[in-house]
């Protein structure tokens, strides 16, 4: 799942460069995989 997170982080990222914009439909879909990606983390290893 770590390796998702990070592909998904670089694939944004990249995105956002190519777009110079937050507010893109692409923009916005990758963000909130990569939230639930990082939310599901959070819930199977605990809080810390």
């Amino acid at each position: 799942m770590e390796e998702q997170i990070e592909t998904l982080r670089k694939e944004l990222n990249q995105l956002v460069e190519e777009t110079s914009s937050l507010y893109s439909e692409e923009v916005v879909k990758l963000s909130q995989k990569l939230d639930k990606l990082i939310y599901l983390i959070y819930l199977t290893k605990g809080a810390v």
